[in-house]
């Protein structure tokens, strides 16, 4: 199509056999040859750079991403901090990254500059767990509060009802050891580095954990193990700093220190439920940015007004509140796919 409109010489028959998306672009009549051409170095340029092998054409900018029911759509991914106990928005990010693995120091950073502090927790859901997120955490001495994924689960009463799933072998932080249903503890006897598809991201440390004697003469082998199994694996993923960040969520301090983020409200609930942002049309990474702050500018505003007349304080008696308790506190860190 480039050299279509580059003015080259194209057999029809090539472009009979064009795509669907590339059908609809060349018979678009609303756009014109050149905004066409300018569209395709675009896309081009975002192949290029990008590694995809699917560009959206209504937004080249935006990815394809997996939505919470499964479904896939073109959009972006966008991160908010939010302030537990006052419930605003201290940082929006924007990202085309499909997943939340490694944007926390992204989205903390935005919002340590924003509130020009550094809050004494910040707490984030089980996909931030890893060794960028630690490390992150560790430089800037923060208390993280990440719990694993068997800690989230449990936490919403959601374990595998298997009682012979890895969700009900109890980890011995002392022994370095996972204690079976059975009472039986399962060692570890081996440790591998799993490399990173990503050169720019750290490899991956799996841990293995067994006891083959006992589980060759377990009288609940033929629950625990399949057919062909001699004996249970453990497998567990990260870190000594992801080791230590699963002791700290086992104690109940941090779990109630970390139970307080359920007391926000989503302000993307809000977003959606009130200012349709699912019906906003804004095409670009920037665009969507700015509209996005804006949305939390309004929310911010509406937020402040509900507090002073919560609380019933003065106009400085909220700032202060807002600049010095408050928001040392705790950071809440949310996605959303928009």
């Amino acid at each position: 199509m480039v050299d279509y409109y580059e003015g080259r010489s194209i057999d029809p028959e090539c472009l009979e056999k064009l795509h669907k998306p590339a059908q609809r672009l060349l018979e678009k009549k609303d756009m014109d040859d050149e905004y066409k051409l300018e569209l395709l170095y675009g896309i081009k340029t975002q192949f290029t750079f990008t590694g995809q092998d699917k560009i959206p054409v209504n937004d080249i900018e935006a990815r394809f991403m997996k939505g919470k029911k499964g479904n896939f759509m073109v959009a972006y991914n966008i991160q908010s901090a939010v302030d537990y106990d006052t419930k605003l928005i201290c940082a929006i990010n924007v990202t085309q990254n499909p997943t939340d693995h490694y944007e926390l120091p992204i989205i903390a950073e935005r919002a340590i500059r924003n509130i020009n502090t550094t809050p004494k927790y910040i707490s984030a859901d089980t996909i931030y767990l890893n060794q960028i997120s630690l490390s992150y955490l560790a430089d800037k001495k923060i208390d993280g509060l990440i719990p694993n994924r068997k800690q989230s689960k449990e936490k919403i009463g959601k374990l595998n009802p298997n009682p012979y799933h890895k969700d009900h072998f109890e980890y011995d932080y002392e022994l370095d050891a996972f204690k079976c249903p059975e009472n039986q503890y399962m060692h570890f006897f081996a440790k591998y580095i799993e490399p990173h598809k990503d050169p720019e991201k750290p490899d991956k440390i799996k841990r293995l954990y067994n006891n083959y004697e006992v589980c060759k003469n377990c009288k609940a082998r033929n629950k625990c193990l399949t057919g062909k199994q001699t004996h249970k694996t453990i497998t567990e993923y990260g870190s000594e700093m992801q080791k230590a960040m699963n002791e700290k969520m086992e104690k109940q301090e941090y779990k109630d220190e970390y139970g307080k983020r359920s007391s926000v409200e989503g302000p993307f609930g809000i977003f959606k439920e009130q200012f349709q942002i699912e019906k906003e049309v804004v095409i670009g990474m920037v665009k969507t940015e700015e509209r996005i702050n804006l949305d939390a500018l309004a929310y911010n505003l509406i937020r402040l007004h509900n507090i002073k007349q919560e609380i019933k304080n003065t106009t400085e008696d909220l700032e202060d509140f807002c600049e010095s308790t408050s928001i040392k506190n705790q950071l809440k860190l949310d996605v959303t796919i928009f």
